[in-house]
């Protein structure tokens, strides 16, 4: 390839089609690690003790801050850029390394810091060790981009399968070696090192030395505008696990964390998904305005119609759900986690329109909806957290429903999508699974047998039936689920022919 060869743009010709493989990809990968990720919670949870995992929550909160500013927001500079070429891509390349380079050195020289905050002596090594992850993502986080922007994501699944298998084979190891939280550690690194090497083979890209006058700049300025969202975001997102860490106690955070990696395992698994898929495709229409809002609203839907009944489902089948995956010890999660799934049934689908604007180019009123959103959540957390934990989390989900409106009225001006959009996007969703929860709630099934397998298998197939059920029941639902039925079917049927 050219020193300053043209990268090849998405073609927009038969989009739909090839989002929904993509999404099919990126959804199937997810699976295997949600499937990892809890088979690895099952097995190491019973190995392992909730201190473990809350000295693994404290030091991940510092290295997720520092992680921040390890991309500068430049993978998805280069995904939403109209036209790229490898020139610019070698710049940001090199201003990711240089940027990881340094982070790692500063946590490195803070850890006796992280030791005096929480006053416990383990953190040291495990905020140095868990520190070079931060250079390992940077080394591939424009390989990443790259096979994200032409919608590779059958080679991004390959990477994120196999980094999870090496996580959990190398925690699973430490913990039978009783290395205690350094098994998690080790699982960790194990897992970016191995993403970055896989990315790197399948991108086909080598970098070369950076250049001046390549016009990087302004793709520099908006990722500096996302990362300045990402550092506000920061404190919405991981203040509750600092705070709960210091004021509460690593036990309490234990339970708080299993809670919450438990109701966003399997809302990852679409939601992650579904996002990735939908930066390169709106941004490749970001000029065509009826198709943009439509491939928006397709991608709300299908959001909206996995999301929010597994939040419900949550709330309903807590119970049986931690005695599955945790054990009858970690019955404490089960009221926290029924509070974030409140929070967790509007999230995903409010958050995608932060898609939007970062497709749109506005990266700096995409700053600003976090900078408000952050502030009162950080002013939340701070006050609630002195009352216990479920009144912290109560407080966090009641916030989110509050700040939605204003916030979406005002991110939304200009770009042609409006609140009756999302609305329309997901009130079928939403009214089928707060009845189906409500149906679950009142037969009450949680103790119908002495295992808790089987109260969750049947809890979980009633509760899919009256869902489905009421989804055919109001109005275009049928055709919502038919049309996304034939999506599937084009997908799979193009996928086998090529």
């Amino acid at each position: 390839m050219a020193k300053n060869s043209k990268i090849t743009e998405l073609d927009t010709k038969d989009l739909s089609r090839k989002s929904t493989q993509s999404g099919m990809f990126n959804m199937g990968a997810q699976l295997v690690s949600v499937i990892l990720q809890l088979a690895s919670t099952i097995v190491l949870a019973r190995m392992l003790t909730p201190d473990a995992y809350g000295l693994i929550g404290m030091v991940m909160a510092v290295i997720m801050f520092a992680g921040l500013f390890r991309d500068l927001g430049l993978s998805t500079a280069t995904i939403q850029r109209k036209e790229l070429n490898t020139a610019q891509v070698s710049v940001l390349f090199w201003v990711n390394v240089g940027v990881g380079f340094t982070l790692t050195l500063i946590l490195a020289f803070a850890s006796p810091i992280v030791v005096w905050f929480y006053d416990r002596p383990e953190l040291k090594w495990m905020t140095v060790a868990l520190g070079f992850n931060i250079l390992f993502a940077s080394l591939g986080a424009q390989h990443s981009a790259l096979l994200s922007r032409n919608m590779q994501f059958k080679q991004i699944s390959i990477a994120r399968i196999l980094s999870a298998i090496f996580n959990f084979l190398v925690s699973l190891i430490g913990a039978i070696v009783g290395l205690e939280h350094w098994a998690l550690v080790w699982g960790a690194i194990a897992a970016s090192v191995s993403n970055t090497v896989i990315v790197w083979f399948f991108s086909g890209w080598q970098p070369g030395w950076p250049r001046r006058n390549t016009g990087s700049m302004e793709m520099i300025k908006y990722g500096l505008n996302l990362t300045g969202f990402e550092f506000v975001n920061y404190f919405s997102r991981n203040l509750d696990n600092v705070l709960i860490g210091r004021v509460l106690g690593a036990e309490i955070l234990g339970y708080y964390s299993r809670a919450y990696r438990l109701i966003m395992f399997p809302i990852s698994t679409i939601r992650t998904p579904l996002a990735a898929v939908a930066l390169p495709g709106l941004s490749s229409l970001q000029a065509e305005k009826k198709r943009f809002k439509s491939y928006y609203k397709q991608l709300l839907s299908i959001l909206s119609l996995v999301t929010m009944p597994i939040a419900t489902f949550t709330i309903v089948g807590a119970t049986p759900i931690v005695k599955v995956v945790l054990g009858n010890d970690w019955l404490p999660v089960v009221p926290i986690m029924q509070i974030l799934a409140v929070a967790a049934f509007l999230q995903p689908v409010s958050g995608l329109f932060g898609v939007v604007l970062l497709a749109k180019g506005l990266a700096k009123r995409h700053l600003h909806c976090g900078l408000i959103s952050a502030v009162v959540i950080s002013i939340t957390f701070l006050v609630s957290v002195n009352y216990g934990v479920k009144v912290l989390t109560m407080a966090y989900a009641l916030t989110g429903y509050i700040l939605f409106v204003p916030i979406f009225l005002y991110a939304s001006k200009g770009t042609g999508i409006t609140l009756i959009d999302f609305v329309h996007g997901v009130w079928r969703s939403a009214i089928s699974a707060i009845i189906a929860a409500l149906v679950i709630y009142y037969i009450d099934l949680s103790k119908l047998t002495n295992s808790s397998l089987l109260n969750l298998s049947i809890i979980g197939l009633l509760f899919g039936i009256v869902y489905l059920l009421i989804v055919l029941w109001l109005p275009g639902g049928k055709m919502q689920l038919i049309s996304l039925k034939n999506r599937l079917k084009e997908a799979v049927k193009k996928k086998v022919i090529n």
